[in-house]
């Protein structure tokens, strides 16, 4: 079964999302905050705009002009945001720093990291970011413009709210979220989705801890597959609890799609990146809810 297939299946499937604080959350495998393109020049201080430099670590098959390329990109999809960006920049404007790391294949997939660090005019450090993307590997290591312009255009609206200061980090936190484990699912689902979900919550600069800490907030990942009377489908549901130590439930995030049947029980691939990503900002609600308690 094609991924293009499964997502056929689980963009046309209406998903459910509950969540016990009872805030609005965005529809489910529909990532992204597409609202910050509508938002007039963005506050920068003194409007000094942002030069980005040429990215470090793209394909060397692609040669030095990928790693500019990539950075016009980047500049380009910021102003398209709103928020002024050139490679050439301005002795006052804010420095941001790329550098790219081609990761595991995945379905015959490859992921790429760019980890983004901002400077202030003085060299110091003042925000990073994770960008991650699936691409086509050998698009990739060509540098095809189209590859790095989409690259750029998905990665825009998280940058502009880093550097505008605005991540999740900012708001009270508990002392951090452990993920505790993902039960479930068939396939290599329970690793990947706890992989991803962990992804997602990082590039929204929710703060993971390696140990169950007395302070930090746990998250159970569980996964059930049912069938769909009359039909060669199976119901997917996955449910994301946020939970206290002492076992209190502070809130829960459920999706549930239709899928053909049997399509998950391999890799689950970019599905499971979807799935991470449309409940990442759920999630995120309920350990800003439970911060405020």
């Amino acid at each position: 079964m094609s991924f293009s297939r499964i997502l056929h299946f689980l963009s046309a499937g209406l998903l459910i999302l509950a969540l016990a604080a009872c805030q609005p959350l965005p529809q489910p495998f529909q990532p992204g905050d597409k609202g910050i393109a509508a938002n007039p020049l963005l506050d920068l201080p003194g409007g000094e705009g942002i030069m980005v430099l040429p990215v470090a670590g793209t394909a060397p098959e692609a040669g030095p002009e990928a790693a500019m390329a990539l950075a016009r990109a980047i500049a380009k999809a910021l102003n398209d945001q709103g928020l002024p960006a050139s490679t050439t920049g301005n002795p006052a404007s804010l420095v941001l720093r790329g550098e790219a790391d081609l990761q595991e294949r995945t379905d015959n997939r490859d992921r790429v990291r760019v980890a983004w660090t901002l400077f202030d005019a003085a060299g110091r450090e003042m925000q990073r970011h994770e960008s991650l993307w699936w691409v086509n590997r050998p698009h990739w290591e060509r540098g095809t413009p189209e590859t790095l312009a989409g690259m750029a255009t998905e990665a825009a609206p998280a940058l502009v709210r880093t550097i505008q200061g605005e991540p999740i980090r900012q708001v009270p936190v508990v002392d951090g979220l452990y993920i505790w484990s993902v039960d479930g699912a068939p396939g290599d689902g329970n690793v990947a989705l706890k992989r991803m979900v962990a992804a997602s919550l990082k590039e929204r600069g929710l703060r993971l801890t390696e140990a169950m800490d007395e302070d930090a907030l746990v998250l159970l990942g569980s996964v059930a597959i049912d069938p769909v009377p009359g039909k060669r489908q199976e119901q997917v549901t996955v449910r994301w609890s946020v939970i206290r130590l002492d076992g209190r439930e502070v809130g829960t995030v459920e999706q549930s799609n239709p899928v053909p049947e049997g399509a998950l029980n391999g890799n689950w691939g970019q599905v499971a990146y979807l799935v991470a990503e449309a409940a990442a900002d759920g999630i995120v609600q309920l350990v800003q809810e439970a911060a405020r308690r």
